[in-house]
């Protein structure tokens, strides 16, 4: 039998409560019902939305954004700047807390329908309702909890996010036809 280091039973340990709080407290409860039903809405809305002509681009946005958030939102949920008291299920990663669903859906919305300037911009207003009127409003009703952190902070990230993935899914466009006109004239 193997040596398990200490760090690996307490996380255990704080894995056996997070699970047992959460069988408790939230699951199956009016809050969680909720979630559920924002959630599903959200991604019928989308897909009912989504240019399906774009798909694989739309989709490649919307997944390299997730994959982004996902990561953001572990590192401030494991360095305590905020919380999120209730899930769809009580395990990492957080799938299907209220940002992990929302603000993807949101931008990719925003990066099927807009140009390179119109997109700053809108990325620009859209960041700050989700950062002053949004998570306020998730705060208020108990999805979202600030422990170390300020709505403010979250603006840049959500900007430069936001940002960066347009341009890196338009990197990846261009050398992706660009290695088809090759490959079609060779």
């Amino acid at each position: 039998m193997s040596f398990i280091p200490e760090e690996v039973n307490i996380q255990k340990q704080l894995t056996e409560v997070r699970i047992s709080q959460w069988l408790s407290e939230v699951f199956l409860k009016p809050r969680w019902w909720a979630l559920v039903f924002i959630i599903l809405a959200l991604c019928i809305v989308w897909f009912q939305m989504v240019d399906k002509s774009r798909l694989s681009e739309i989709c490649l946005f919307t997944v390299l954004l997730t994959i982004i958030f996902m990561g953001i939102d572990e590192y401030g949920e494991e360095l305590l700047l905020w919380d999120y008291p209730i899930d769809i299920i009580p395990l990492f990663p957080p799938f299907f807390s209220i940002h992990f669903i929302s603000i993807p859906l949101l931008y990719s919305q925003i990066y099927q329908r807009f140009k390179q300037g119109k997109y700053v911009f809108a990325v620009l207003i859209s960041s700050a309702v989700l950062c002053f009127v949004v998570e306020p409003i998730i705060t208020f009703f108990g999805y979202y909890d600030l422990i170390n952190w300020h709505y403010y902070e979250s603006y840049p990230i959500y900007v430069v996010t936001a940002l960066c993935t347009k341009a890196t899914v338009q990197k990846i466009l261009y050398f992706s036809k660009k290695n088809r006109r090759i490959g079609n004239a060779g």
